[in-house]
Formats: structure tokens, sequence, C-alpha cells
């Protein structure tokens, strides 16, 4: 008796976890991605569970759509992440061309990656990718999303599953919004080749600045304005955030982030940065500069839009 109340427990939080779980990821989705429809929800979660759409049979055919995209696509096309988790459970990585066009991951590891992943032996069935969406939407439907066109999306999903069959494409609100361009590699492959690449590429820092008490309100001055600046100004700067700690008005702390040392040795030769540097150097009285390593560089996106 004590052992089948035990399970039962046991199976009611594994449940209502699973439900957290789904809750939380269509909450950031849709917090990422506001112009989502299920058909996104759908393909990310899909995505996460099964990986890439297809096997890669043709390595030349799928090496030309890549350049043709690579061609077509300018930064300014590419949304602000490198990277950025599939789905519930993270078991697959959207690595965005973003990473290729700033010279950060070769346009052939990639594409390497993507088909490793893509051809991975320990793929889920269809049917065990059918359950796991009945589990996922069973959750969707109980919080009353009101999402464009959900009815007819769910039918659509329900109709291709049912024909067996998996594969969509974002919705079209999805694409003009945001310019999908990523390839989706297994977390395992993106950790151990492409991640540390892109952790060395960025740079985050925070300085930490000590300025003269009668310099202060021309310091702050100089210090909002190339902030404002260099982030209006220049695409490979990502934050230059300045701030005065309360407690010590001459204590001035600055998180600066660089998509790139190219960026950030870019930054360095601007005239906004030099008369900045120059104008406040006598106004200093000790820097130091603290560089640090990304836990969470997907969740930046998130940060920056909630700014708005």
């Amino acid at each position: 008796m004590k052992k089948t109340i035990i399970l039962s427990i046991f199976l009611f939080i594994s449940a209502s976890m699973s439900a957290q779980d789904i809750v939380g990821f269509v909450h950031r989705q849709l917090g990422n991605y506001p112009k989502s429809r299920l058909l996104d929800i759908y393909k990310s979660c899909f995505q996460d569970y099964m990986g890439a759409e297809h096997l890669v049979t043709d390595r030349s055919r799928v090496e030309d759509y890549l350049n043709e995209e690579l061609n077509v696509t300018s930064l300014n096309d590419l949304m602000p992440w490198y990277y950025e988790s599939c789905g519930i459970d993270g078991n697959y990585v959207r690595v965005s061309l973003k990473a290729v066009k700033d010279g950060i991951v070769s346009e052939d590891l990639l594409l390497d990656a993507f088909i490793r992943s893509a051809n991975a032996e320990n793929k889920s069935s269809l049917d065990s990718w059918r359950d796991r969406w009945h589990e996922i939407i069973g959750t969707i439907e109980q919080m009353n999303l009101n999402l464009k066109n959900y009815k007819e999306d769910k039918q659509f999903i329900d109709s291709i599953l049912s024909a067996g069959r998996y594969a969509i494409s974002h919705s079209p609100e999805y694409r003009e919004a945001y310019l999908p361009h990523y390839r989706i590699v297994e977390r395992g492959i993106f950790e151990q080749e492409i991640l540390p690449l892109i952790q060395n590429a960025m740079i985050i820092r925070i300085a930490e600045i000590e300025v003269y008490p009668e310099y202060i309100s021309d310091y702050l001055s100089a210090a909002r304005n190339v902030g404002a600046e260099s982030v209006s100004r220049e695409p490979g700067v990502v934050c230059i955030f300045p701030m005065q700690m309360k407690e010590d008005k001459c204590q001035i702390r600055i998180i600066e982030i660089y998509r790139s040392q190219e960026a950030y040795e870019s930054h360095l030769k601007t005239p906004h940065f030099l008369t900045y540097k120059k104008g406040t150097l006598h106004m200093v009285k000790s820097l130091k500069l603290h560089d640090h390593i990304p836990l969470d560089a997907p969740s930046m996106n998130l940060i920056f839009e909630k700014m708005k």
C-alpha cells in the first residue's frame, strides 16, 4: 500500500514538473518572439526532441544551400544572438549564421556539425514524438494563450502527424519578424566544438572605476555620452552601461559587451571613444577591467527585449 502511494506521489510530481517545464518554455518563447504562433512552438519543441527535420544524404546540396543563404543575408538580417537552445530540454541548439558571418565559426565547421547532428543514429521515432507532442499540447490547451490562428495551426499539426509526417516551416509572421537563419546542432557537439569559439570571441567585461570627487559630475556626463553613442552607432557594441554606486558616488561600474575582439578594437578607434578617453583621463583615480565568461548567453536577447 505504501509503495503504491509513494509511486502515485512520484508520478504526480513528475507530471507536474513536466507541465511546469512546458509552461516555462512557452512563456520564454513568447517573451523572446511575441509574433510566434503554435507552429513556431511546435517547431522548436520538435527540433529539441528530434533534431534536424531530415537526414542529410547529399552533402553538396546542403552546402550549396548554406552558401546561398550566407550570400543573401546581411548582419542586419540576423537576430542579435549566436545560439539558443531548442524547446523544453535543450537537447539541440540553433546556431545562427551570424556566428559564421562574424567570423567566429567557420562555414565548414557549422556544416559538418549540422550534418553529423542530422544523421545521428539515436533519433527518436515518430510515434514517440507524437506522444510527446500530445503531452505538450495538452498543457498548452490549459494556458489560454490566445495565439493567432491557434485552431487552424493545431488542426494542421494534427493532420501531418496523422499522415506520418512531422516537418513544418516557421509561420509567416515569425519569418517576417525575426528572419530565422540558423542550423540545428546536437548539444554535445555544440558544447564541445562551437560554444568555446563563441565564448572566446565575445568580450564581456565589467570596468571598476574610481573618479576624483571634484570631477564626478563631468565624468558622469562623459560616460553617459560614450555609452549612448557606442550602442547607437556601432553594430559590434551590444552594451555599454555605466552605473554609479549608491554608497560611494565616486565608484563607477560599466558593463561592456562586444560581439568580438574585432568589434572591441574597432570601438577603441571611434571618435566618440577617443573623445571620452582623452577628456576623462585626468578625472580617473583608478581603473580595473574584469573579463567574464557568459553562463547563459541566449537569455541576453530576452533581457534587452524587456528593457523596451
